[in-house]
């Protein structure tokens, strides 16, 4: 019997995530927008070093109205973007990373422009994890990487 319940705690432990998720995030930055431009994407990188996975299910800044998870892609000549409702999977001992062309949250109703060489707050909402704060910094326009270039910060 003791043999019987032994086997089906593994066999629950294995079917339930295998443990709990460890999330990071940093890395955040966005582009500065044009006088009247009330939107813009902000990229991150997110980390999970837990042995169970977790879901981004949203976003929030005081820098904008609304902060909401979009996914952009490309084929045949056209440009597509959606919103993600369901939130994005991090798997257990994983790293994703926001980024142009791909998954960005996307801040809309800017409270005031966003100037290169500042920052905004992002708060990052997930599943099982507590809420992540992280900084993201405002690049020039021309920014397609996350990198400053030339820039003196």
């Amino acid at each position: 019997m003791r043999c019987f319940v032994t086997l089906a705690a593994l066999l629950f432990l294995s079917c339930s995530g295998g443990g709990e998720p460890k999330i990071s995030a940093g890395d955040g930055w966005t582009r500065e927008v044009a006088p009247g431009q009330s939107v813009a994407a902000a990229y991150v990188v997110i980390s999970n070093r837990g042995d169970g996975s977790d879901k981004l299910i949203g976003a929030e800044s005081p820098a904008a109205a609304e902060a909401t998870l979009h996914s952009s892609s490309s084929g045949d000549g056209v440009a597509r973007m959606r919103r993600i409702d369901d939130g994005v999977e991090i798997e257990a001992h994983s790293t994703i990373a926001f980024k142009p062309g791909g998954n960005h949250i996307m801040l809309t109703g800017l409270k005031q422009p966003l100037r290169a060489g500042q920052t905004v707050q992002l708060v990052l909402v997930f599943d099982k994890s507590p809420k992540r704060e992280i900084v993201v910094r405002i690049l020039p326009a021309t920014a397609s990487d996350g990198h400053a270039h030339g820039m003196q910060m």
